[in-house]
């Protein structure tokens, strides 16, 4: 096996590690998003166990559900970024 191929195959695998790595990263479970809701809604002074704590969590979690939405909706990058090089001189 010649030294560029080596080289390659080992920056291939880097990179497959580290996007498994940000991608398992990102991953949070719904009793994580709870608990940054109520910290989230505590730390604007309201109180557990009352309708107006109630009613922050559940904007807390529209709002993530929102932003979600946002992001998904998204096209990508900025149309320049695909675009073909220019043509040599």
């Amino acid at each position: 096996m010649t030294q560029p191929t080596h080289r390659l195959r080992l920056a291939l695998r880097l990179a497959a590690m580290i996007a498994a790595l940000v991608t398992l990263a990102g991953c949070v479970s719904d009793a994580e998003l709870r608990q940054q809701d109520e910290a989230q809604c505590a730390s604007y002074g309201f109180k557990p166990g009352t309708d107006a704590f109630a009613s922050c969590l559940q904007h807390e979690a529209l709002a993530r559900r929102y932003r979600l939405d946002q992001m998904q909706m998204w096209p990508g990058p900025p149309y320049w970024w695909s675009m073909p090089p220019p043509p040599p001189r």
